[in-house]
């Protein structure tokens, strides 16, 4: 008889899973049933997802089930909703102080991402050797309540209490290129970035559209999560998500005369009259429009 067992997906490249479950990884394909889902959505199962698995006595096995999400890492797709990875835990939005320069409106591109996927959020600064500590606190103080943590692979600087944050959880590291993350990643787990890059490369090699996603375990526990889509995040228009992250424009909000009120061009608008009056930060004002909308 098939053996019925509980894993964790680690991989995922095109229609192939791999399963970690009792200290092994097994590879996999959906049942059909679920092979159906995925022909008219994007996601019926991802790396990060607890799955029930029934593995044959000639090692082949299929998944039969997924269980329920309790967060996603998701963007927009031609299909509806694409979700790249499940219960992930935390989400690390990588900026870097100088070169590249601080981009606040990223950061709280990312924290919407994290607010509709039901996922911590923390803003780490990194590089934070190449600016004065006050300018960078200065930048982030219209976030508020976001945890933040400056780092610095030049002088270790945060480094501990990077790799504490990520110790026993899914985490995905998001952030354009050159902010350092793959030096991070050596910083914490020496040979690591460079090793989880070479499996990268050589499972994409070729390929003019990648699919490949992957958990990497972390030494310590927990497991960092590789998936292409982080790196052209797209943006729903999440009117909810998008609240969560500016909640002066929140609570301003409660004046004003319509309650759908989009904050835009209505009369007797208190976030604009907040904005106005300097209350409420031009910038985020203009960035939180442009996200309302999706864009």
């Amino acid at each position: 008889m098939p053996e019925t067992t509980i894993g964790l997906v680690t991989r995922q490249d095109g229609p192939r899973f791999w399963v970690e479950t009792e200290g092994r990884e097994v590879a996999c394909i959906l049942r059909g049933r679920l092979r159906q889902e995925q022909a008219r959505a994007s996601s019926p199962a991802v790396i990060g997802d607890r799955v029930l698995l029934r593995v044959a006595r000639d090692g082949t096995a299929v998944i039969e089930a997924v269980e329920p999400r309790r967060s996603e890492l998701s963007r927009p797709g031609p299909r509806g909703i694409h979700v790249m990875a499940a219960n992930v835990d935390l989400l690390v939005i990588v900026q870097a102080a100088r070169q590249p320069p601080f981009q606040r409106r990223l950061v709280e591109r990312f924290l919407a991402t994290a607010h509709r996927g039901r996922m911590e959020a923390v803003v780490v600064v990194n590089k934070c050797d190449l600016e004065r500590e006050e300018v960078i606190r200065g930048w982030l103080s219209p976030l508020e309540e976001v945890p933040v943590l400056l780092t610095s692979a030049a002088d270790r600087r945060g480094i501990e209490a990077l790799r504490a944050l990520l110790r026993a959880r899914i985490s995905v590291l998001a952030g354009k290129s050159g902010t350092g993350k793959s030096s991070l990643l050596n910083a914490m787990y020496p040979g690591f970035a460079v090793r989880t890059g070479a499996v990268s490369e050589k499972l994409n090699k070729g390929r003019h559209t990648t699919t490949a996603s992957r958990l990497y375990p972390l030494p310590g526990g927990g497991y960092l999560a590789d998936t292409p889509g982080i790196r052209t995040l797209g943006l729903f228009a999440d009117d909810q998500a998008v609240s969560g992250v500016f909640p002066e424009i929140s609570a301003a909000a409660e004046g004003c005369r319509f309650r759908d009120c989009t904050h835009s061009h209505e009369a007797a608008c208190a976030v604009k009259a907040a904005v106005d009056g300097g209350e409420i930060d031009a910038d985020r004002y203009r960035n939180y429009l442009r996200l309302a909308r999706g864009g």
